[in-house]
């Protein structure tokens, strides 16, 4: 299948298929849908999409739910099941940023302070008049064919192992002096590690379809960054194969479509410090996507048996559902930490260090939002 839509007919034809009914394009929830670029300000992969598909007769609705701290699977839940507004999404996305940008300032000994740098992110994400109407499971359940860009995963991935591309070079080098290395390969080398990762992802695809079994969903593959293309990074690149493999495969049982941005990575991801795609890998990465949709429409045998998915239960909770969630992952975690020794004591609690700022951005986000 060609990918890249380059044929105005066929992004007129999408267009004049959605036309009457309505486009709802919503995104969960990684990083890999956020502009981390110093262009930030510009378009980002749904920008691009929506814009893509915008015209006289159609004008999709984008609800952007990508977030440079909220981004593991159990927040897409979290989100959903708690029926999250437009204005708390957005809140969450500006503290989401100050707080990973405070906790970088912090991880290489910069005053914490310098993360309120993050507060730029107010160009892009500040709600607007209606924003608080506007909620994430409800617009979901109300279209007739949504589309759902789904990224999420590989954050949880690299939590589970204790690494990610942007630190585990450094953690190679000290690997006779610290413990992280050997942890995290100890954690890649286990199956069990990957399992639980695609089994919250399966939740995930239940809980979607759950509110609407006519989302479309295109998954986004992960890439191998520039900074495990090194010989002694091979059983990273091999965990990033893996997941693609396993991911592709439960793609299949659900009917979704798997997008593969290995191509896109390559082109797009140059550097060993930022393992995200520049500004024009946003574009050509949206552009991938219409491709899909394109096919998917147009071209595609959908006769194949998918999975029957329960319908779930939808609460009007917002923030302090979440609130009420990540407070309780902080306990568990805190209480698994005590359970444990050594450097794997060391790495549940920061895990529970993530839940408790995740806890806090939440609790910004129930004081600023409208009443």
């Amino acid at each position: 299948m060609k990918n890249i839509v380059s044929d105005n007919e066929k992004i007129e034809k999408l267009i004049q298929y959605y036309k009457d009914n309505g486009l709802l394009i919503v995104g969960l929830n990684d990083s890999q849908g956020v502009n981390t670029t110093s262009t930030f300000f510009k378009k980002g992969l749904l920008e691009y999409l929506a814009a893509a598909l915008t015209s006289e007769e159609l004008t999709p609705e984008v609800i952007n739910a990508f977030s440079l701290t909220m981004n593991k699977t159990e927040h897409i839940d979290y989100f959903l099941k708690n029926n999250l507004s437009l204005e708390e999404i957005k809140l969450s996305q500006i503290y989401s940023v100050i707080s990973a940008l405070e906790k970088v300032m912090s991880d290489i000994g910069l005053p914490k302070f310098l993360g309120k740098v993050g507060n730029a992110y107010r160009l892009i994400y500040t709600p607007k008049k209606g924003d608080e109407k506007i909620n994430i499971s409800t617009s979901l359940k109300e279209t007739k064919e949504p589309v759902m860009i789904y990224s999420s995963g590989v954050n949880d991935l690299m939590r589970e192992v204790g690494a990610n591309p942007f630190g585990i070079k450094g953690d190679y080098k000290a690997r006779y002096k610290k413990p992280n290395y050997y942890y995290t390969l100890e954690k890649t080398s286990n199956p069990e590690t990957l399992k639980k990762v695609m089994d919250a992802m399966e939740k995930n695809y239940d809980t979607i379809l759950g509110i609407n079994s006519k989302t479309d969903i295109y998954t986004l593959g992960a890439y191998i960054p520039k900074s495990l293309k090194s010989e002694e990074m091979n059983i990273f690149r091999d965990l990033v194969i893996a997941y693609n493999e396993e991911l592709t495969n439960l793609c299949k049982q659900y009917g979704i479509t798997f997008v593969d941005t290995e191509e896109v990575g390559k082109k797009y991801n140059n550097s060993e410090s930022n393992f995200h795609i520049s500004t024009a890998g946003h574009n050509a990465l949206a552009n991938y996507i219409l491709g899909y949709m394109y096919h998917n429409k147009f071209e595609a045998n959908n006769s194949t048996e998918i999975k029957n998915i329960s319908p779930i239960e939808i609460t009007n909770n917002g923030a302090q559902g979440v609130i009420e969630s990540t407070s309780y992952d902080y306990v568990q975690s805190c209480i698994k930490a005590s359970e444990l020794s050594g450097y794997s004591s060391e790495r549940e609690r920061a895990i529970a260090d993530e839940h408790r700022r995740e806890t806090e951005i939440f609790q910004k986000v129930l004081t600023k939002k409208s009443r």
